[in-house]
């Protein structure tokens, strides 16, 4: 484990800082103290700390340790906290773990178990640091090669800095929500939480709920993503779905930077960047009756208009390697698993509509075609593929199944592999040897699998 991460100590007894400062430097540590939360909490901007001990009284100061506690998650919510008190029982450990702290200790405080609560919040720290910067190094590259999308990527140099409301407009699979995750990662409230929520997948009643939470008789019975995501970015799809009733509430929240859960009649305080996503564009978005004027001056500070797949022809190329490179490595494949001739045929696609619809058309073909007996993906399997996945007897059923581009991998397998079999079955006339040698499965794995999906060979 690495110990030399700074741990602060704020409490207003001096013996117990000393005590506690002076059992972890002798372990190894790096500990310093501060008496008061006015000297703790300056102390924390001032150096880089890996962690917290924080008593919850803290007499004499002008916050209390649970007050202490909520500037620092303000100042860096990652950090973890441990609680100590001399009048502590369960209710209050309860009480520290809401809102906010790793654990609680009670004093006198046993030696032993400190360190190891410490080791343990430490540890912890240090795997959520290792989580978060492969996040960063792994976040994909905004691909520009075409002028819309070079446009975009100025836009998001000037903007992701910054505290203010961006509005993406753009079509549906354009890559709006990858953009919003990118913006966030590159601002100053990247070790904050980032949180979405999609207005044209809830009714109000259920949007009010998961946006402000709700309590009764001063219990807390859900919290809503607004105390989620404080202090980091609310990414909202499809703002210009929002009920009419909703925006109203919705637009206090942003200019009083307070909101109430169901139920309540305290305000919480609330700071977060908001990122709105519409397939609308502003224009359009301020001739709409039902869309509130005041509150689209609130949410478009900048506007960038995400491009369609029709306008980054040049980046296609660059976006199937991408994605291709990305779907072999989960399937522990790499890219001379995949003829030339193949990818130019990714690239040539056009029965996806957006880009959205391209990754997972890839990701399900190498999904699909790992399981084949040589792995290696030729343009002849991938068009197979195709004829299996778009089999209908009419145009409407080729359109219908093309909405299967729009779910999970996992969700739609079934399906996508029943119309592929059955396909290939229709095609060589039931003959499974035809069939196996064709696709490329083992004649035993093949049995099993129309087994597996009641697939009736014989009929």
């Amino acid at each position: 484990m690495n110990i030399e991460g700074k741990i602060l100590i704020i409490d207003d007894e001096i013996d117990i800082c000393d005590q506690l400062s002076g059992l972890l430097n002798d372990r190894g540590f790096n500990a310093k103290y501060c008496i008061s939360s006015e000297s703790g909490i300056k102390e924390f901007k001032r150096n880089t700390y890996s962690l917290v001990i924080l008593d919850i009284w803290l007499n004499n100061s002008k916050l209390d340790g649970f007050q202490t506690l909520e500037q620092i998650k303000e100042l860096n919510e990652a950090v973890p906290i441990i609680m100590i008190s001399g009048h502590g029982n369960i209710e209050t450990a309860v009480n520290s773990i809401k809102k906010g702290a790793y654990d609680f200790i009670e004093k006198p405080l046993d030696g032993d178990l400190l360190i190891f609560k410490v080791s343990k919040a430490l540890e912890n720290y240090e795997l959520k640091n290792k989580i978060n910067n492969l996040y960063k190094s792994k976040n994909d590259n905004y691909i520009a090669n075409s002028e819309a999308s070079k446009k975009v990527l100025n836009s998001l140099k000037k903007i992701s800095k910054t505290d203010s409301s961006i509005l993406l407009s753009g079509l549906n699979g354009s890559g709006r929500e990858f953009l919003a995750r990118k913006i966030h990662i590159e601002s100053n409230r990247s070790n904050r939480r980032l949180k979405t929520i999609d207005f044209s997948d809830l009714d109000r009643t259920k949007i009010e709920n998961k946006l402000f939470g709700s309590e009764e008789k001063g219990i807390i019975k859900s919290v809503g993503i607004l105390e989620e995501v404080n202090g980091g970015t609310l990414f909202v799809k499809n703002i210009d779905k929002m009920d009419s009733k909703i925006q109203g509430k919705f637009l206090r929240v942003l200019e009083e930077k307070k909101y109430y859960r169901i139920g309540s009649l305290s305000p919480n305080n609330i700071n977060f960047r908001i990122i709105s996503s519409s397939k609308m564009l502003l224009n359009d978005l301020r001739k709409c009756v039902v869309f509130r004027s005041d509150l689209l001056n609130k949410i478009n500070f900048y506007e960038i208009m995400v491009p369609s797949i029709k306008q980054r022809t040049e980046d296609i190329n660059d976006l199937v390697k991408e994605f291709l490179v990305k779907a072999l490595s989960f399937h522990k494949l790499n890219i001379k698993n995949v003829s030339n001739d193949a990818i130019l045929f990714f690239s040539e696609l056009v029965c996806v509509n957006n880009i959205a619809q391209l990754k997972k058309f890839i990701e399900w073909s190498v999904f699909m075609l790992s399981e084949t007996e040589n792995n290696k993906i030729t343009k002849e399997k991938v068009i197979n593929l195709l004829n299996g996945f778009l089999n209908g007897n009419s145009k409407r059923e080729k359109i219908d199944n093309l909405k299967y581009l729009d779910i999970e991998i996992k969700q739609a397998r079934e399906f996508f592999e029943k119309n592929y079999l059955t396909y290939n079955l229709k095609k060589y006339n039931n003959n499974i040897s035809k069939v196996s040698q064709k696709i490329g499965m083992e004649r035993t794995a093949l049995y099993r699998k129309l087994k597996l999906l009641k697939i009736n060979a014989g009929s």
